[in-house]
């Protein structure tokens, strides 16, 4: 029997928010934390984790649903997060962050490697190619 993964939220963002997976409970995120950026976990709630199927706060392989709304925004940003099913999860982390106000980021780790996310860049940014 395998142990069940942990999954552990960081909010990047200079907001505090409040978020809901999988239209589950609400749950707050307190704002990154100055002057060097530490990201913030959950202050209660939270989700946990499912090996077969997503639920309300529970995230599982394939397609999660995450509802962010930012202290003080007007609106709520909504996002799929797709975790493939194909690896061994142990320790999932997700980085949360606005990249402006109109978008907001994720990116998904397994005992602190990347594996998925949806990066969105101004046109201003570019990614280097690793070869490059």
């Amino acid at each position: 029997m395998s142990n069940t993964p942990t999954v552990t939220i960081f909010n990047a963002s200079y907001l505090g928010v409040q978020m809901s997976v999988n239209s589950g409970q609400q749950f707050s995120i307190n704002p990154a934390a100055g002057p060097n950026w530490t990201p913030q976990t959950p202050t209660s709630g939270g989700p946990t984790w499912n090996n077969q199927t997503p639920g309300q706060n529970v995230i599982a392989p394939g397609d999660n649903y995450l509802n962010i709304i930012p202290t003080g925004g007007l609106k709520p940003f909504n996002t799929v997060m797709s975790l493939p099913g194909s690896m061994q999860w142990s320790s999932l982390q997700i980085y949360i962050f606005f990249n402006s106000y109109s978008d907001v980021s994720w990116i998904a780790l397994n005992n602190g490697e990347y594996v998925t996310g949806n990066l969105k860049l101004g046109s201003s940014h570019q990614i280097a190619s690793p070869d490059a």
